[in-house]
């Protein structure tokens, strides 16, 4: 991980050096801001393989690639921006777009493109250009559109440029080489792809989706209404759709949401920090509605009931010697 940061300069050199920040952890850029005093910025940047993965925070401020950045560097990217806060105004190819939290964007470093800034955060993913432009039906169509997390491919795209941030660039190179491959067909897909791409991207997609509502799913675990129709709703795909998507892979949505929740329990019931809490309320907690219902299914997947697991686990927990001694000083035996 490389960072870049204005916060330990002094103020009057803050401005000027996010200036020759932008340019070398990115291309040549030309940012305008009135900057007067502080100007906290900061850039954290991975590779994986030709891809370079950013978290970048800043002030307000235009950034421009005109002519003149292009002649002094006249690299060929695609810069894939999602914006996490503020808002950014994104100009290229005749097209403008107002760009909020959770939308996503693409701009080509081979022509002119504009970005306005309020303060700032974002995820850029610069690109090879070679990768996207054999995907995409109508390049010059692709840049400055805005892309939202109101549909599945926009949450699946979305989602899997966030995951890119949590990866390793120790993981294996060929488990890399799978991942851009997968960032370049969701995003293509999302922006208008070929045919070849969508036939041959149609599995990653699948399988996007599917993570991205199993990420939904574990946030969101305890809300007794998550269910079948309320996820659909959210990313906006029928019920029977969802469940095909995992029947494909063997599983059922249902008997995910359920094994969560029974995990949950679980760990709940096995921590000896929550001895004292009624079973009624762990089940009640990780969603379950209805406690009998609850203890049915927690005994057909263990085999006993949970306060028989719950004595279970707890009679062969090792002792503590230290908080044995200090229950007996509390209570004087």
């Amino acid at each position: 991980m490389r960072t870049w940061t204005t916060e330990d300069r002094p103020p009057a050199e803050q401005y000027p050096y996010w200036r020759e920040v932008l340019c070398e952890a990115f291309t040549a850029l030309d940012p305008v801001a009135d900057a007067v005093g502080r100007f906290e910025s900061r850039v954290a940047s991975k590779d994986l393989l030709d891809v370079t993965v950013s978290e970048v925070r800043s002030r307000a401020q235009t950034v421009f690639r005109r002519a003149r950045e292009i002649r002094r560097n006249p690299s060929e990217y695609f810069f894939a921006n999602l914006q996490l806060e503020g808002r950014c105004v994104v100009r290229q190819d005749g097209r403008e777009a107002l760009v909020q939290p959770g939308d996503f964007y693409i701009v080509d470093t081979t022509r002119s493109y504009e970005l306005a800034f309020e303060d700032w955060r974002i995820l850029c993913i610069r690109l090879p250009r070679q990768l996207l432009m054999p995907r995409l039906q109508a390049p010059r169509e692709a840049t400055a559109v805005r892309l939202h997390d109101d549909g599945a491919l926009g949450s699946v795209a979305g989602t899997y440029m966030r995951s890119l941030m949590q990866c390793s660039e120790a993981i294996p190179l060929t488990a890399q080489q799978t991942m851009i491959d997968t960032l370049g067909n969701l995003l293509s897909i999302a922006l208008g792809a070929t045919v070849d791409t969508a036939d041959r991207g149609r599995a990653a997609v699948q399988q996007g989706l599917r993570d991205a509502i199993a990420a939904h799913v574990a946030a969101r675990i305890a809300d007794p209404g998550l269910g079948v129709n309320s996820v659909a709703a959210r990313f906006r795909i029928s019920p029977r759709y969802l469940h095909k998507l995992f029947e494909d892979q063997g599983l059922s949505f249902s008997k995910m949401v359920m094994e969560r929740r029974l995990e949950r329990c679980q760990r709940d019931l096995l921590d000896p920090a929550q001895a004292q809490l009624p079973i009624s309320r762990i089940a009640s907690r990780w969603g379950f509605n209805d406690l009998s219902s609850f203890c049915r299914v927690f005994q057909k997947r263990h085999g006993v009931s949970a306060g028989e697991f719950r004595r279970s686990a707890a009679a062969v927990r090792p002792v503590d010697p230290i908080a044995d001694a200090g229950q007996q000083d509390r209570t004087g035996r």
